[in-house]
């Protein structure tokens, strides 16, 4: 039976990012820094603002890449609205009952 993940959980508030750091003990502040500090060198450069970063390590201390992250779901196209000019001439003709 496989052990659950422990969470080791760390917020940056000065720049509104959260790293989580799965891993099967609790980690100590270096291991927990030396996983975010590589995953970032990976990436090429810092999370955007906001942005949660979740990473898995291994017993061993090696750290499995991190899922990719699905890209945000545009809004389906809503019904197209008429121009000014089209919709000009879609409506009725003054006087006429409409």
């Amino acid at each position: 039976m496989q052990t659950p993940n422990i969470a080791n959980t760390v917020v940056d508030e000065a720049n509104h990012r959260t790293y989580v750091i799965l891993a099967p003990r609790v980690l100590s502040d270096g291991e927990i820094y030396r996983a975010i500090r590589q995953e970032i060198l990976r990436r090429g450069g810092p999370l955007a603002d906001g942005e949660t970063l979740t990473l898995t390590v291994t017993s061993s201390g090696r750290t499995l890449s991190p899922a990719p992250e699905p890209e945000p779901q545009k809004e389906p196209p809503g019904p197209a609205l008429p121009k000014p000019a089209e919709k000009d001439q879609l409506s009725p003709p003054p006087g006429s009952p409409g």
